[in-house]
């Protein structure tokens, strides 16, 4: 089958979004320097265009990326997503403006099919027109789904578990895990933190941020995210990450969890050392 070539406008987007920056060499050698390089596919699919699925890497990077068998190539998708995502942070200015072949594009119809449906129907349709609302927390160390908007267009999902300290803090660990669809939960930290406390009417200035992707290779690593501002005078602005190191960890009277069972991918991924309920079925 022949290849299918990027689009030339998307992978300029991507290069200058990277400002030609290797992500695997900022993450793992330290080097912030443009790189020669192209433009890879995190999933491996050619055809799979999206902006979030796309990374720019140097040709050694690239060529490891696409090795032929998950044993040789020694990176994973999610990997490369996570310093991909922390380099965009690192230069966020990544609006991308073309002067040149502009396309007009037809407008869509103010109204489809199912608006109309929705309409004719209220008693049987009219809720599917309101905001995703999950239930509030009903089960001890039992993470949550939480679907979250993000600013780029691209809504995600992750786990959210709530574990209220006994320094009267509250931690929130936020998870990402395989299939999210959207954007990641690094990229979207600030637009997730703002959602889970309004949706949970948390006080920020109470909540201690536990940020841990449980993906492949990455599952040992956790991070405590701070920001410069936040509610209830600002946004979620500037936000920094920390590496959750052992004595972090005996701070907050919790560690990674070791025994999740296999079965339970979505179970809680942190012991509590102190006396906590265990989760029952809902």
């Amino acid at each position: 089958m022949r290849r299918k070539h990027l689009n030339e406008r998307l992978a300029a987007r991507v290069a200058f979004a990277s400002r030609r920056r290797c992500c695997l060499c900022f993450g793992l050698l330290d080097i912030d320097e443009p790189r020669k390089g192209q433009v890879a596919h995190l999933n491996g699919d050619s055809g799979d265009d999206r902006f979030d699925n796309l990374v720019y890497l140097c040709l050694d990077h690239h060529d490891e990326l696409d090795g032929t068998t998950s044993q040789s190539k020694g990176l994973i998708s999610a990997e490369v997503r996570a310093h991909r995502d922390r380099l965009y942070r690192r230069y966020p200015d990544d609006a991308f403006v073309e002067t040149s072949g502009a396309v007009e594009l037809r407008p869509m119809p103010e109204t489809s099919v199912f608006d109309r449906l929705r309409g004719r129907f209220p008693t049987q349709l009219g809720f599917t027109a309101e905001p995703w609302r999950n239930p509030l927390w009903q089960v001890a160390n039992q993470p949550d789904f939480f679907a979250y908007k993000a600013s780029n267009g691209c809504d995600g999902v992750c786990l959210v578990e709530r574990i209220d300290l006994p320094d009267g803090r509250i931690a929130i660990v936020l998870v990402q895990t395989e299939g999210n669809p959207g954007q990641s939960i690094t990229n979207s930290i600030e637009s997730v933190c703002f959602q889970v406390c309004e949706r949970f009417q948390l006080p920020a200035e109470r909540v201690v941020w536990i940020e841990h992707y449980d993906v492949g290779g990455m599952s040992k690593e956790w991070h405590l995210v701070r920001f410069e501002r936040q509610p209830p005078d600002h946004p979620f602005e500037n936000p920094s990450w920390t590496r959750v190191t052992p004595q972090l960890w005996t701070s907050l009277a919790l560690r990674p969890s070791t025994s999740v069972a296999t079965d339970d991918p979505w179970g809680s991924k942190v012991e509590k050392l102190f006396p906590w309920p265990v989760a029952t079925s809902r």
